[in-house]
């Protein structure tokens, strides 16, 4: 049987299991295999966070509470995949992150941090692809945006990671690069949001659309004033500015899913 039949079997199976798997349609498996990414980046940081700054105890409470929700987002994806390769990549993703977990269970030092920081590029990269193989095979036209929101969200937590990282003196050469470069994919990401909103027939005559967008905007301008590779800001100070346009993307993303379901 072809890949594509397949797909729309596991379609149509995912609806009628929506109660149990939470899975309703391509948009919420999109949505929630891109929350995976964002949940690596932001585990990634506050396990540095939590190394350098140990007496904030909040931020080992995100970190537990993101890695429990790591898994059980990862189970619930396992259990809706729409067909055998995605099922396959999904496993690959789930062994990564178990030798990820591994290293968070640890005694923090500068070396595991640089793991940590690896795996989560990693990861990364392996949750791009299941989110590709599964918007190959639908035309729906909310994918595009919602996953521009979605990405959004993670490279804001991606740049704060490498803030971090650099802060904490994390002995990779490349933080400073993969910094600049995740700025500018940000940069990007919001200059295409910006056009979806103002252009895209579904999205223009949205009010509280153009209001979020208005807001990443804002957030990204605070962000690229204040967090910059030489900035004297402090870790929890540039986490606060940051997790500002996070939570900016979320609700966009939030208010995206609604008006396409």
């Amino acid at each position: 049987m072809k890949l594509k039949k397949y797909f729309l079997i596991a379609v149509l199976t995912i609806i009628s299991l929506k109660s149990e798997a939470q899975i309703k349609n391509i948009d919420d498996f999109v949505i929630n295999t891109e929350e995976l990414r964002t949940l690596t980046q932001r585990i990634a940081k506050n396990y540095i966070m939590h190394g350098i700054l140990p007496n904030i105890p909040r931020i080992s409470k995100q970190m537990k509470d993101d890695s429990d929700k790591f898994s059980n987002i990862l189970l619930t994806l396992s259990d809706s995949a729409p067909n055998d390769e995605i099922d396959i990549e999904l496993q690959k993703l789930n062994l990564s992150w178990m030798l990820m977990n591994r290293i968070l269970k640890k005694k923090y030092d500068a070396m595991a941090a640089a793991k940590v920081i690896k795996y989560a590029d990693k990861m990364g990269d392996e949750i791009e692809t299941i989110v590709d193989m599964v918007t190959n095979y639908s035309n729906a036209k909310s994918i595009k945006v919602l996953r521009l929101s979605s990405k959004g969200r993670m490279l804001s937590q991606k740049l704060l990671l490498y803030y971090i990282a650099g802060k904490a003196k994390i002995r990779d050469p490349e933080i400073p690069k993969k910094f600049k470069e995740t700025k500018q994919q940000l940069y990007e990401v919001i200059k295409l949001l910006a056009d979806q909103a103002e252009n895209n027939p579904d999205l223009k005559v949205d009010s509280g659309i153009q209001m979020y967008v208005d807001m990443i905007k804002d957030s990204f301008d605070k962000v690229r004033k204040t967090v910059t590779l030489d900035s004297k800001v402090r870790p929890t100070t540039a986490n606060m500015i940051v997790n500002q346009m996070t939570d900016n993307f979320e609700l966009l993303t939030n208010l995206l899913y609604e008006r396409f379901n």
